[in-house]
């Protein structure tokens, strides 16, 4: 099976060069690889060079920054791969990488398969971020859509609800995965981890990236994908905002207080449900701000 290996990229030299360099081993695997500049102004010319990569290398730039989704989609109209494996610049894949998402689909085919992603060693958040996702798993646990994300994932082309399956209309950071997730839960497709398939995240945000971005997906994205899937509150225990006492506890006068001590202390080997709380509290008041507009 032909894999396609999609890289959306905004800036970021070094970390592209870092990602694609990485992907050039000696492995008995048929791969070509993708990547789209979203209108960064990125050099292609200096990016192959100093790459020094020996696999079928497609370049596309868009002239203006039109998102991850539209970015994605052109890497997917422009490859011809069975397998697609959707992969972030700032990524840098360990030994095997393709290999584990071949094996994976040649083993359990109409399924989406999520890689392992490690994050950078740091403080408490860090180690936090680093236990999300398919990462709170047991070994043979179901998979949920919603743990779909594309920064390490692959899918098998004829399983794509669509020649564009990302919904570029999403506005702001965050909604398309899972957007994504579901539609293809709702087509059939499996989901599994494929935890063979691993990747260095050369992550450079913070706590505060986090609630502001996690803020914004809430406010901007959260009230659009819950109109189309009626799940999603419930997915995202929304729901359980219908509790005056919740409802309460996530006012900024108590929210701040905790976001500040968090970075203070983040040194410490801070519980994991303090950044629980300030995921859910950041996004769950987005969402009370958003329904209002």
């Amino acid at each position: 099976m032909f894999i396609s290996v999609i890289i959306p990229a905004s800036g970021r030299k070094n970390s592209l060069i870092r990602c694609l360099t990485s992907l050039d081993k000696r492995i008995d695997v048929d791969f070509e690889v993708c990547v789209i500049d979203d209108g960064s102004g990125l050099d292609e010319y200096e990016i192959r060079m100093k790459s020094d990569i020996s696999y079928s290398l497609i370049w596309r730039s868009f002239d203006v920054p039109k998102g991850r989704s539209a970015a994605r989609n052109e890497g997917i109209h422009c490859t011809s791969g069975e397998i697609i494996i959707f992969l972030d610049s700032d990524m840098e894949t360990a030994e095997g990488f393709l290999e584990a998402h071949l094996k994976s689909h040649q083993n359990h085919p109409h399924t989406a398969c999520i890689g392992r992603i490690i994050w950078p060693e740091g403080g408490s958040f860090f180690r936090y971020i680093g236990t999300r996702g398919v990462a709170k798993l047991k070994e043979n646990d179901p998979v949920p859509p919603w743990y779909f994300v594309t920064g390490n994932a692959s899918i098998e082309r004829y399983d794509l609800p669509s020649q564009s399956p990302f919904d570029e209309t999403l506005p702001g950071w965050g909604g398309e995965d899972l957007d994504l997730g579901l539609k293809l839960h709702n087509a059939g497709v499996t989901f599994m981890y494929a935890c063979e398939a691993i990747s260095l995240h050369h992550f450079d945000g913070n706590l505060t990236t986090h609630v502001d971005r996690t803020f914004s997906y809430g406010f901007v994205t959260l009230p659009i994908l819950a109109d189309r899937y009626p799940e999603i509150p419930k997915i995202l225990k929304l729901n359980l905002l219908d509790s005056l006492l919740l409802r309460f506890l996530i006012l900024p006068i108590l929210f701040y207080p905790v976001f500040v001590c968090a970075i203070i202390f983040d040194k410490l080997p801070l519980p994991s449900f303090l950044f629980d709380y300030l995921t859910f509290a950041a996004y769950a008041q987005g969402w009370q701000k958003g329904k209002k507009q």
